[in-house]
């Protein structure tokens, strides 16, 4: 569970920098802008994308590529981050996953304040 839970985070800290590269864009060119998961690939690495759309147009099938796979690219990276990582978070959290009672601090009650009256 802590698996999902890092990648939870690790989504919502994509989330943030997608949000400041959307803000610095409208900042810069004055228009708003969301950066999708298909530009965000191409600037990471463009020799990439584009080995994969011909391999899977070559190999696999070119509707594969037009009908799956470019309409997921042209989603805004904020909210699949935003989503995902929320669920990974959901997931990684579950009740009656902590850790068992006394594990660090032990199970001691909680300490009675003294009464100071008259």
């Amino acid at each position: 569970m802590v698996v999902f839970r890092v990648l939870g985070w690790l989504l919502l800290a994509m989330a943030v920098a997608a949000v400041v590269h959307d803000c610095l864009v409208w900042w810069t060119e004055g228009t708003f802008h969301l950066l999708g998961l298909g530009d965000l690939w191409s600037h990471l690495d463009v020799r990439s994308l584009g080995d994969v759309q011909s391999t899977l147009q070559r190999n696999l099938s070119g509707s594969l590529w037009n009908w799956l796979l470019r309409p997921i690219l042209m989603i805004p990276a904020l909210p699949a981050f935003l989503i995902l990582g929320t669920i990974f978070l959901w997931l990684g959290g579950r009740v009656g996953d902590g850790p068992p009672e006394g594990f660090v601090l032990g199970s001691r009650p909680p300490r009675r304040r003294r009464s100071r009256g008259l």
